[in-house]
């Protein structure tokens, strides 16, 4: 930095930014405060010349991060912005792949004027090309921002930078390709046309200041500066889903550090609803631990923590965002366990994160007392819930002193149910339930033959297991099944599978339900160093690390036909793809109209299309990588689920279904509450066909509530506040309010729209 102000006084035409992520100032404001002073006395005397076009808080690659971190990604970076240099920027700019469709809905809602439609490190994605000096990008719900575009030729591919940003960090010298001359005389016929780059700091070049100095043709800006020098856009850049391109090397550091963010992501936006829920029934305000558990999340999922493997850092990051996130859920659940009615003996209290009612399987553990019984049942009030006793301590009378029970519990939505934990005079003998959905054949020589459904016969999917290039070798895997014996009343059925694959030992848990169509799959690999996937000689290999179907995979075949299509759920938008690579966050699919079958995960976010009509998950690679090889060795477990359905995909409730799989009941056992707020608590309804609430959280005390349009069609939802007189006003993205609404509230196709709620 101080490099470049130097510059400042030797070239009065020259003109530069910094664009750290924002937990850059953070961290600055909390070690080094003299620096960040520093910062700040360049700003006012370079005013003009010397900018900030810091834009996100961790530098995500925003297609695989979901919705609300792709929107606190921005706005937790625009309030460290302004509150440690007193300025953000109003044109939207990444160096690398921080673009996807929703893009323009979420900065015009966070307040930008402008943006570049650029990814100037392709690596991981890039963008649509458009032979026009600037346009209006237009997302899916028709939200539009004035933009310059990558421009035709400039860069569209893997692994390339784009060439004004390759010129513009590297020109003249060595490594230069090209020239501004080049450039310019290339793009003639737009105006202006405009160079950007936006890589890291020390790749710039003085000799390049120096030939451009005094030469009127040439004219450096800032992006604050850039509204001013562009005409008004007058064509339209629409863009679809899969006008970016993306890919990711999955099955890297073992999938460690995208799993680990999935599940930091649940955890935060499960423990900020519980916490606006308190805030709203007379509870405290949680908000400043909420910051820490995101500010945490956001710096891990920072672009080179995932893709460089930078294991320390998401370890010490997404830790510690996780670990925030469960204190407060406890504590918030706590906060209505404690006013609810349950008892005598002990109380289960169960929260729905979901904007719908749920109805799902749960477990609890709890302490009993003395002489208790020696049977248990669990009350809704006067009716004797479906239970099951999983485990028990017992005293040398038979009675029950300790017990861990699963339960059938239904909650309002984004609300609380409490049951009563009873004595039972006669012990519950109920038989074990069969799934009515599915036939399910195993092989006995390890995997599963097929999956059948039960009323029609029809084969659905076959022939899963896994399946890896290991040691340059295909591997398949071998093993033996076992059926756990049925607990008495159980709604599931486990089986257990014992084997290996190319000497790699492994134990496979299925969990198949009669209440759903779901197959819930839990894996541990006990990895010791195996080269996993394309072998290669290559110690900066960018190829192998991208070829999935050579990694350590679960593959099935399912009976969908020839002719079908791939879907994706992506940042607020769900879109078919041809790709063979099929990569989402939540869910993918594929489907024919007649069958289909989804994969829900909690981290693998890519399915993958092989050439024998086999659909693949990648879980590990362990071979060369060009930003830094990572053998694998240890225990690694993952968690995935299938999910086959019939008919068309649209009409089958695939986003709902992968949600719940997702962000599952939080649960709390322990001594009754005091009664005062009855046995169910429901304070908001935000329901409705095709809505779906992404976020309930408080800002500077006051509740708001995220919802967003997820078919793909117009749409109503209800907004009502049960607790008490209260108005609805719509706020944008950044917080700043509009006008109260009325229920119901109208929703374009894919539209986002936010309501803080005054009482």
């Amino acid at each position: 930095m101080r490099d470049a102000l130097a510059w400042l006084d030797r070239y009065p035409g020259f003109k530069i930014g910094l664009e750290n992520e924002a937990y850059t100032y953070d961290t600055l404001a909390e070690r080094d405060p003299k620096l960040l002073a520093e910062i700040r006395a360049a700003l006012t005397r370079y005013a003009g010349r010397f900018g900030i076009g810091t834009c996100t808080y961790g530098q995500p690659l925003s297609t695989f991060i979901n919705e609300e971190s792709n929107i606190r990604q921005i706005a937790y970076a625009l309030e460290a912005d302004r509150l440690h240099l007193g300025c953000a920027p109003e044109t939207y700019l990444m160096s690398e792949h921080a673009m996807h469709a929703q893009l323009p809905q979420i900065l015009v809602g966070l307040g930008f004027r402008c943006a570049i439609m650029r990814s100037h490190f392709m690596m991981y994605g890039y963008n649509p090309t458009f032979d026009a000096a600037v346009g209006w990008w237009t997302g899916p719900d028709g939200s539009r921002i004035p933009t310059v575009p990558t421009y035709l030729g400039e860069g569209a591919e893997f692994g390339r930078t784009t060439t004004d940003n390759w010129i513009l960090t590297r020109c003249p010298g060595p490594d230069c390709k090209g020239s501004l001359q080049e450039f310019r005389a290339q793009y003639a016929h737009l105006s202006p046309a405009i160079a950007t780059r936006a890589d890291d700091s020390d790749l710039r070049r003085e000799d390049l200041v120096r030939q451009t100095e005094g030469h009127p043709e040439y004219r450096w800006i800032l992006l604050e500066d850039l509204r001013r020098v562009l005409p008004p856009p007058t064509k339209e850049f629409r863009t679809r889903p899969n006008d970016f391109t993306v890919r990711m090397p999955w099955g890297y550091c073992g999938n460690e550090i995208w799993n680990q963010s999935r599940r930091a992501e649940a955890a935060v936006l499960t423990a900020e609803r519980l916490a606006a829920l308190e805030l709203l029934g007379g509870g405290v305000n949680r908000e400043a631990e909420l910051d820490i558990a995101w500010k945490n999340l956001l710096v891990g999922q920072h672009h080179d923590v995932q893709i460089c493997g930078l294991l320390p850092e998401a370890r010490r990051f997404l830790t510690a965002s996780i670990n925030t996130s469960e204190s407060v859920a406890a504590a918030s659940l706590q906060y209505f366990a404690t006013r609810m009615e349950g008892g005598p003996a002990a109380q289960v209290t169960v929260f729905n994160p979901h904007s719908w009612p749920r109805a799902e399987w749960v477990e609890a553990t709890f302490t009993l007392p003395r002489r208790f019984g020696k049977a248990i049942e669990i009350r809704d009030g006067d009716r004797v819930v479906p239970s099951v006793l999983l485990s028990a301590l017992r005293a040398s009378d038979d009675s029950l002193q300790e017990a861990r029970v699963a339960l059938r519990a239904e909650a309002p939505p984004l609300g609380f149910a409490a049951y009563a934990v009873a004595s039972a005079t006669i012990p519950k003998a109920d038989p074990a339930a069969v799934t009515p959905y599915w036939d399910i054949r195993f092989d006995a020589g390890g995997g599963i033959a097929a999956v059948a459904d039960r009323a029609t016969g029809q084969i659905l999917l076959r022939d899963a297991r896994f399946a890896a290039v290991i040691e340059g070798k295909p591997c398949v895997a071998e093993g033996k099944w076992r059926v756990r014996p049925a607990v008495p009343g159980a709604q599931w059925i486990t089986a257990i599978e014992d084997g290996a694959v190319g000497g790699i030992p492994y134990r496979l848990e299925m969990k198949s339900w009669a209440a759903s169509p779901r197959l819930d799959f839990r894996v541990v690999f006990e990895f010791d160093g195996q080269r996993i996937g394309a072998v290669s000689d290559n110690k900066r290999d960018a190829r192998s690390p991208f070829l999935h179907e050579d990694k350590l995979r679960f593959k099935f075949h399912p009976a969908a036909s020839e002719g079908s299509i791939g879907i994706r759920d992506l940042p607020f938008v769900i879109a078919e793809t041809p790709d063979p690579y099929i990569q989402g966050n939540y869910w993918t699919a594929i489907a024919d109209g007649r069958t289909g079958l989804a994969v829900f995960n909690r981290g693998t976010m890519c399915s993958v299309r092989e050439r024998d009509g086999g659909i693949s998950i990648p879980l590990a690679y362990s071979m060369y990588y060009i930003w830094g090889t990572r053998m694998l060795s240890g225990e690694y477990s993952y968690e995935f689920a299938l999910y086959p359905f019939a008919g068309p995909w649209a009409a089958t409730g695939l986003h709902r279904a992968a949600l719940e799989y997702n962000f599952p009941c939080r649960v709390l056992a322990g001594q009754p509450g005091n009664g005062r707020m009855g046995n169910k608590v429901a304070l908001l309804d935000a329901g409705g066909e095709g809505v779906i609430a992404s976020a309930l959280y408080s800002r500077g005390g006051t509740a708001r509530l995220r919802l967003y349009e997820y078919q793909g069609r117009a749409a109503q939802a209800r907004l009502q506040y049960s607790a008490g007189p209260a108005k609805f006003v719509e706020t944008d993205l950044a917080g700043n309010a509009g006008q109260p609404v009325d229920s119901p509230v109208p929703f374009r196709p894919w539209q986002i729209r936010t309501f803080r709620l005054q009482i």
